[in-house]
């Protein structure tokens, strides 16, 4: 049987162990038991649903209202903000959980407060070596809210119960409101934050902080999956509590990914433009390789915030997408900097066939005297010393720009290879065909009026001119070896001779 993690002495136990029947006091795992003993800046728990991060959460809290150093009179008290983004999530969800920890009703306890607005738990009690009061305020904060709200309010810790829903800009500001009460000159620590979410949505500032890039002081505890043969607190859920839920959601895999296995994925709840694209076998694990003897295929997207994409066709059709490259600002000289950097580094020796966007042809006519240099396809092609053209496709038509695409995306290989592989690097056309890349609706019908303007979007139109070219000869044959086949066979034809019929044989 697992054992407590924890001892909150005689009279807390007892509460605990008797409240509403939940055994609280056995330990869901030991990744959970190394959350609720973190001494970090900010520790975050990350797991599927039903794994006991709130519990957790909730009893990482006793054990830090024990660590306090005490004041003057003894008494060590600890002061802690729990926050949700809604009032309405505060009541249904979190305080609830609350209950099956501290019951509302705990001896000499006083609680005021009442839904939807804010509540405080005061707890007194002794854990055998002295008196603590535990203070918990219930507030929310969401995304309409502002910093200025929070003005004044002043915490030992904070405790952010789904932290990935909250925003950044809560967690930047209560930075300073933790560590203040009571002063850091009696606690002799530094303020905490600590929070606990499912595996976070790839663009969430949670994923961003403890996954990508993880910050200094920063501790992410990650809890097995709930299929996975470690997954914690099945004593309470049970193995098959995490089958169900993969069962009925497995047309949804990228909902199963993060809800039921704990790994961080995607939000697709939008009309995708590339709906059956799927993550897990569409992106290398690791760099793809550059074929030398290929052409490389580069597609433009033009105006102030240019992007290129970079790929191969090999010769049964694979699409590999190899680099991207994404201005947040900048025009044809950045952007052709940017790209000879790139191509100088990583496609050594490669042959290029470049095309645009056709709007970077506005301005430019049939008549050569008349064409204008100011035009984004010219002053690119000027920067990059290549011949660069626009894609023959129209903008307004959807459906054709996005046909090569999703031809790629359908198709399978021998062997169970895909026909579009992208390179891990391609973190935005990642994003894109998973959730930002999407279709804008027209307000009040089901009309698909255009792809949506987003950060991502620039590449994913740039893939989509580039992908003119599959199936072209510009993309199985490097034009220096079109050009020494055309060499070699004016020259086998000199060295033959013309014929002469006089000079035929006679019988």
């Amino acid at each position: 049987m697992t054992t407590p993690a924890v001892n909150f002495g005689n009279d807390m136990n007892s509460a605990l162990a008797q409240n509403a029947g939940h055994d609280v006091l056995t330990s869901a795992g030991p990744i959970s038991d190394d959350y609720m003993l973190s001494t970090a800046d900010v520790s975050v728990i990350e797991g599927p649903q039903g794994s006991a991060k709130t519990t957790s959460s909730f009893k990482k809290m006793l054990v830090e209202a024990q660590r306090i150093y005490p004041g003057a009179d003894g008494v060590r008290r600890y002061e802690l903000g729990v926050f949700r983004e809604k009032y309405d999530n505060l009541w249904k969800a979190t305080i609830p959980s609350y209950f099956t920890v501290i019951p509302k009703n705990f001896p000499g306890s006083e609680w005021t407060g009442a839904s939807p607005r804010a509540a405080k738990h005061v707890v007194r009690f002794d854990d055998g070596f002295g008196r603590i009061e535990l203070t918990v305020h219930f507030l929310a904060f969401g995304e309409s809210a502002s910093p200025e709200d929070l003005r004044g309010l002043q915490f030992t810790d904070v405790y952010l119960n789904e932290i990935d829903t909250m925003p950044e800009n809560l967690f930047t500001y209560l930075v300073g409101r933790v560590g203040r009460s009571p002063p850091r000159a009696v606690i002799r620590r530094g303020g905490r934050i600590y929070g606990d979410m499912n595996a976070p949505d790839v663009l969430s500032w949670t994923y961003r902080d403890l996954h990508e890039d993880p910050k200094e002081g920063y501790k992410l505890f990650r809890q097995p999956g709930g299929r996975d043969p470690g997954a914690e607190n099945l004593k309470a859920m049970g193995r098959e509590y995490y089958d169900y839920q993969a069962r009925i959601n497995a047309h949804r895999p990228w909902w199963v990914r993060r809800m039921v296995d704990n790994l961080p994925g995607f939000s697709r709840d939008m009309d995708l433009v590339y709906s059956r694209f799927d993550d897990q076998r569409m992106v290398s694990p690791m760099p793809l390789q550059v074929f030398p003897y290929l052409p490389v295929l580069v597609g433009v997207d033009g105006g102030l915030t240019p992007a290129a994409w970079y790929a191969q066709e090999t010769n049964d059709g694979q699409l590999r997408i190899l680099a991207e490259i994404c201005l947040e600002r900048g025009g044809m000289k950045e952007l052709a900097e940017e790209m000879l950097v790139l191509e100088g580094r990583r496609f050594a020796g490669c042959e290029f066939a470049t095309v645009c966007d056709p709007a970077m042809g506005n301005g430019e006519t049939d008549d050569v005297g008349e064409v204008s240099e100011g035009s984004e396809r010219l002053r690119l092609s000027k920067h990059l010393g290549r011949k660069v053209v626009c894609a023959k496709v129209s903008n307004q038509d959807i459906d054709a720009r996005c046909e090569v695409i999703r031809d790629k995306i359908s198709l399978n290989l021998e062997g169970g290879r895909p026909g579009y592989i992208l390179d891990p690097s391609c973190k935005a056309l990642r994003r894109g065909k998973n959730q930002t890349y999407h279709f804008r609706r027209l307000q009040g019908t089901n009309d698909r009026a255009s792809i949506a303007k987003t950060p991502d979007s620039h590449i994913g139109d740039a893939e989509q001119y580039g992908s003119t070219l599959c199936g072209t000869a510009a993309a199985k044959t490097r034009q220096r070896e079109d050009r020494q086949r055309r060499e070699r066979r004016r020259e086998e034809a000199r060295n033959a001779g013309r014929y002469n019929p006089h000079k035929r044989g006679r019988g």
